[in-house]
């Protein structure tokens, strides 16, 4: 697995500039950028360019820009990308503070609840306009004549005002309370400062924790740069934002690439909560990051949440919980008159249970394959499919989709369609179309990404060709991964394999040397290996890893690949497991077996390996299916792992190593056959005991 999706798009060379080329051509778009900002927003109410199709097109080109500009910021040096990214972020939000705001009037509302609060009064007793707070109403929010206007009711005093939903309890929970008490004296001005601010942050953060994920900090351009970012927090003052530092916070503590402790997933879980307490839609990432320490995580989390809504609940009883149920049926989600994308395909009464089960299933699907270790992937796909079946007609909601964005890097990307698809609404366009054309988009290039993985995969079967006429042939570009032209050591443990050897050392690829690791045979196997043109490497202390150990010490080539020697692996296969590493792309890189017959694999070992895979997934965030035994590392990171363990564990201590290391791991399918002769481990249940009370002392010893 990748520890870190790399920002930068495989484009021609025509579009490939220079480093100082595309940091000049990026701070020209820059401009473009912050200039395009500070006219969208100062946009009149009524122009033709803020409504309709116009004024949807405008916001696209902002977003064609800011890709632009985002593709730029990944051809520069770290340097020089760091200083765009994080002067780029102030200036569009410079840009967008110099106008009221534009698209929203939740900021008032932001004003009063700390206004209500500073006065002693919990935010969640009283609508804005009862009449125990006429005290506490002023022009600034209680213009005379103009806004929401109420008459007078029971308990109600009547007037105008700025807040939108003045007859309705508030909806933000006790985190973004606590942040309206904090800035409510500064005003509406105060709050549009406060969110750009909370908006460079993310940004600083994304720059600092990129790498410590394994992850290229350039990827901070697609936070900082985007418009809607620029819109919803230096222009509209979205509280989201602050909920995005948090959820930024927790991320980096969660993902970070050694394995998650305790204390970390403690910590993690309860940053996410304060997240979560802020604006509910951090809660998206739950399913992709609560499968590795689920009970600190969880336990934490709960507990902050809890803990911020006691004092709340204390006050107010079960109203506390605010304007949230009101605002699902207003919005009309409880009828289903409101999920835009699905009214164009299913009945109305029919697009609730729709909804809910769409949602539940990518829930699931997130949960089981995202890696916890790298969970922005899985939250993007969860926040994109969430924004598509709900289709809310506030672009503000998106800055989560947009944060996962700048985690999971380019690949990722195709979500910000998404995103933009929000925009429609606020414009007066129809929410259905613009995010069903989104999604459709998204899954357009998915597909085309799966398509091109496949055509992929087919590259390794002809890898030893490619080395054999390196030689004669042109290089071409020197953009594209080739398989380098040096051999490859391939160490086989061998314990009584005479009959397999023939079969084993005449199917080995050319450039690819075989040592055999004699481990005390009497049957001849170290004659027969040096018969047949093989390296033989004696080891008299029994074990598994102890002979592998002894073939790594006496392998010369960089590459090294590990393949049991008893014929159930085919040789032939083992370019599909070398290419990878040989061309850069991955660090370690394993076989998952896929018995070519019923007998090849027993149910018992393939269970025992199913159950110590999952484990290792929850505790390193490494997804495999299968603890290969084929698989191929460089030697001296091999080397400087010091792999100890000298017998069935030493496979599982070198991915849990690796893990550790932060190697970025991967898996390939390979056939496995029925082995030759008697089997020592897989083949017979005590064997298999054996191994797992062996691998069980590994894990005890890297996990405590």
């Amino acid at each position: 697995m990748k520890t870190g999706t790399a920002l930068r798009p495989p484009y021609p060379r025509l579009l490939r500039p220079g480093p100082g080329a595309a940091a000049a051509a990026a701070a020209v778009v820059l401009s473009a950028l912050v200039a395009g900002t500070a006219v969208l927003v100062r946009l009149p109410v009524g122009s033709p360019w803020s409504l309709g199709m116009q004024g949807f097109a405008l916001l696209a080109a902002m977003f064609a820009l800011y890709g632009l500009g985002s593709f730029l910021v990944s051809r520069t040096t770290r340097g020089r990308a760091v200083l765009l990214t994080l002067g780029g972020a102030a200036a569009m939000q410079l840009a967008a503070l110099t106008a009221p705001a534009r698209y929203s009037d939740d900021l008032y509302r932001y004003v009063w609840d700390g206004r209500v609060q500073a006065h002693g009064i919990d935010p969640y007793r009283y609508v804005p306009v009862a009449s125990r707070l006429v005290e506490l109403r002023t022009p600034d929010l209680f213009p005379a004549g103009h806004g929401n206007c109420v008459t007078s009711g029971p308990d109600i005093t009547a007037g105008c005002t700025l807040l939108n939903r003045p007859l309705v309890h508030t909806i933000y929970p006790p985190v973004a309370q606590a942040y309206f008490w904090a800035v409510h004296w500064s005003g509406t001005r105060g709050i549009q400062v406060s969110a750009a601010i909370a908006a460079v942050l993310v940004a600083a953060m994304l720059v600092l924790g990129l790498p410590r994920l394994g992850a290229d900090p350039r990827q901070a351009v697609l936070w900082a740069w985007c418009p809607l970012v620029a819109i919803e927090a230096g222009n509209n003052g979205h509280v989201d934002v602050v909920a995005m530092t948090f959820t930024a916070a927790a991320v980096v503590i969660l993902a970070a690439r050694r394995p998650l402790s305790a204390r970390r997933a403690t910590a993690g879980g309860a940053v996410l909560g304060l997240a979560i307490a802020t604006k509910v839609t951090p809660a998206l990432l739950l399913p992709s990051v609560v499968r590795r320490r689920p009970l600190p995580l969880l336990a934490s989390l709960c507990g902050v949440v809890a803990a911020v809504y006691v004092p709340h609940v204390a006050a107010v009883g079960g109203g506390a919980t605010g304007f949230l149920s009101g605002y699902l049926n207003e919005e009309g989600y409880d009828s289903g008159r409101r999920f835009a994308v699905l009214d164009l395909l299913l009945p109305a009464s029919w697009a609730t249970p729709a909804a809910l089960v769409i949602l539940a299933t990518t829930a699931v699907l997130v949960w089981w394959h995202s890696d916890p270790a790298r969970p922005w992937h899985g939250a993007a796909v969860m926040t994109g499919v969430t924004l598509v079946v709900a289709a809310p007609s506030y672009a503000w909601y998106a800055q989560l989709l947009v944060l996962m964005v700048a985690f999971g890097g380019w690949s990722t990307t195709p979500w910000l369609a998404v995103a933009l698809a929000g925009y429609a609404g606020q414009v007066r366009g129809h929410l259905g179309w613009s995010y069903g054309a989104a999604a459709l988009f998204v899954a357009g290039v998915w597909l085309v990404q799966r398509r091109t993985a496949a055509r992929a995969r087919t590259v390794p079967d002809s890898v030893s060709t490619a080395a054999d006429t390196a030689d004669t042939e042109d290089a071409g570009d020197a953009d594209t991964a080739s398989v380098p032209s040096t051999s490859v050591d391939v160490i086989l443990p061998c314990l009584d394999e005479a009959a397999a050897l023939p079969f084993v050392l005449s199917r080995m690829p050319d450039r690819y040397r075989a040592i055999v690791v004699d481990n005390g045979s009497s049957d001849g196997s170290p004659e027969v290996a040096a018969r047949l043109g093989a390296l033989v490497v004696h080891e008299p202390r029994r074990g598994f890893g102890a002979a592998c150990h002894a073939g790594l010490l006496a392998a010369t080539a960089d590459v090294v690949c590990f393949l049991d020697c008893d014929g159930s692996f085919d040789p032939a296969d083992l370019p599909r497991v070398a290419e990878p590493v040989l061309t850069g792309r991955c660090d370690l890189y394993l076989g998952q077996r896929r018995p070519t017959s019923r007998g090849a694999w027993p149910p018992h070992a393939r269970l025992a390996n199913r159950l110590l895979t999952l484990r290792i997934r929850r505790a390193t965030g490494v997804a495999l299916r299968d603890l290969g035994p084929m698989r191929a590392a460089r030697r001296e990171a091999l080397l400087k792992l010091d792999v100890a363990d000298r017998r069935f564990g030493y496979p599982l201590e070198m991915v849990l190593k690796a893990a550790d290391a932060g190697w970025r791991i991967g898996q390939t399918d390979v056939p496995y056959a029925p082995r030759t002769g008697k089997s020592k481990v897989t083949g017979t249940v005590g064997g298999t005991v054996k191994a797992v009370g062996d691998m069980r002392k590994v894990w005890k010893a890297a996990n405590g």
